[in-house]
């Protein structure tokens, strides 16, 4: 006697096994039953042609046949009638239902898989769209139409050839393969490889593809196309670039090129190479029809005019650019670096048309060992070099020392400007109550003390990072106190502070968030 256990299994095995013998006769049956014979309903003249075959039929003149809900006209025709399948020859017209009409000079015609291979002048025209090639299968099954020997689909829009393509006609999609074009009246697309919906007309980047305009290029491997609408959605870090040399780089553009309009993001890159500007972020808007940008998350701008760039980031970033000029501004937390000038403020303005840079909320401005701060700074720009920067209302201007570096010399008073030659500063203007901390040496270095002077006017002329003269006018009164014995209020106004720890170092530096000054944390601590 068999075991209970291994009865059940040997009857489970049984069942699976009927049940996939009955799923294969069922599929079988299924095919069978999809199967249906191709109808001679025409023909003016019928023979057979047993000397190549005895099942083959010849057929001549008007012949026509008819094969689920397709109808296939022809001059002359070999039709097999045990196999199922026709060679129709001359003026051959393929009909299906009211939308699809499919002309050749030959159709090798197969009813049971319901294939048909076409050959020479062929054209499939579905409604307005229509297909020419010279050889193309069409798969009734799965309603497509395969080419591999050039061919060319046009509507009413586009017109787009290429060496190998597939078509379906119910889903009014194209698919282009190698060498594929894409001419439109406005703009001509160059493909790898393509996908066009006849019906939306939106064709869909699927390789490295250039859409060319006369004022406009874009390059994508990856995106959509409306060439109704000009709208793309590119991915993949695509460009577009405009005739008077502006580029628009991303990993995501959405570009409306009707409106002259990109929005853009992560690692984006807006480039004007006439004015050699360049924003950078992860957020990105560009109309180049106004010709103003938006930039914020990461912003860097970058101006390189010169070999020595200026790299500036903030929170946000606006750039406008018209036929001559270019403005730009940037709105909080403002840092900037150049070998030869760092700053960090607040917000920033910057115009081409006087080439003046000006800083707002507590600016500061570092060069070399020298620091400048005030409640607004402009810096001059010539040529992409600072010409002189000047500094409005409560001016203070310090000089490291070179042999003791925790000695500063200081100039303070209402207004204050800075001259640059070959990126050193040789002369400062100092306007308005001006006072001086100033540290004078021997030839040897030998500290003399500590001078302080007080006057209307004052200019300190610099060499080699060192004061070399002061000039005070009118009626300057001072005095030299010894080194020896000295207390904070005899080397330091009260007003300074050296920012040296929330200087950018590098242009890495520029996105470091630092603490707030000795100043800010004073009166943060007033306040509460």
């Amino acid at each position: 006697m068999i075991p209970l256990h291994l009865n059940n299994k040997i009857i489970n095995r049984f069942i699976l096994l009927l049940f996939g013998v009955f799923c294969i006769v069922a599929l079988q049956a299924q095919k069978e039953e999809k199967t249906t014979n191709v109808i001679l309903e025409n023909a003016e003249s019928l023979t057979f042609d047993k000397t190549h075959s005895a099942e083959r039929q010849v057929l001549r003149g008007n012949v026509r046949f008819r094969h689920e809900g397709a109808v296939m006209h022809c001059d002359s025709a070999y039709f097999y009638s045990e196999s199922n399948s026709l060679d129709a020859f001359g003026h051959v017209k393929m009909v299906q239902g009211d939308t699809l009409f499919v002309y050749s000079d030959v159709l090798y015609y197969d009813g049971n898989k319901k294939l048909a291979l076409l050959r020479r002048n062929v054209r499939m025209i579905n409604r307005d769209v229509v297909l020419t090639t010279e050889s193309l299968d069409y798969d009734r099954v799965k309603d497509m139409g395969y080419y591999f020997e050039n061919g060319k689909i046009t509507d009413p829009t586009n017109v787009l050839v290429s060496k190998k393509g597939f078509y379906y006609p119910k889903q009014k999609l194209a698919e282009f393969k190698t060498e594929v074009l894409l001419t439109n009246p406005d703009f001509v697309i160059k493909s790898d490889t393509l996908k066009y919906n006849t019906n939306t007309k939106v064709a869909y980047l699927v390789g490295p593809s250039n859409i060319d305009y006369a004022d406009t290029h874009i390059y994508s491997e990856l995106g959509s196309y409306n060439t109704q609408t000009e709208y793309s959605s590119l991915f993949k870090r695509s460009q577009v670039e405009t005739k008077d040399g502006r580029f628009l780089t991303g990993d995501t553009i959405y570009y409306d090129k009707a409106k002259g309009l990109g929005r853009v993001f992560s690692d984006i890159e807006i480039k004007d190479t006439i004015q050699k500007v360049m924003l950078k972020g992860d957020i990105g808007i560009y109309n180049e029809i106004t010709g103003k940008a938006f930039v914020t998350k990461s912003a860097l701008a970058i101006e390189y005019s010169s070999p020595d760039s200026l790299f500036l980031h903030a929170d946000t970033l606006f750039y406008n650019k018209d036929s001559i000029y270019n403005d730009l501004q940037a709105y909080h937390h403002v840092r900037f670096f150049r070998s030869d000038l760092q700053g960090k403020c607040d917000s920033v303005f910057y115009s081409s048309r006087d080439s003046i840079l000006t800083m707002y909320y507590e600016p500061v401005i570092w060069s070399e060992n020298n620091q400048l701060t005030g409640d607004e700074i402009q810096i001059l720009m010539n040529n992409g070099k600072v010409d002189y920067i000047y500094v409005h209302a409560n001016a203070m201007a310090a000089m490291q020392d070179l042999v003791d570096t925790v000695k500063f010399n200081q100039l303070v008073g209402k207004e204050m400007k800075a001259y640059v030659r070959d990126n050193e500063v040789y002369k400062i203007d100092v306007s308005g109550n001006t006072q001086s901390i100033y540290f004078p040496r021997e030839s040897d270095s030998t500290l003399v003390g500590v001078n302080k002077t007080e006057s209307s006017f004052m200019t300190v002329y610099l060499k080699e990072n060192k004061v070399d003269k002061v000039i005070l006018y009118p009626g300057a009164s001072g005095k030299m106190l010894p080194d020896e014995n000295l207390v904070k209020e005899d080397i330091f106004f009260p007003q300074f502070i050296w920012h040296d720890a929330i200087r950018p170092k590098k242009m890495e530096d520029i996105f470091i968030q630092t603490e707030p000054t000795v100043k800010k944390k004073e009166e943060k601590k007033r306040r509460r």
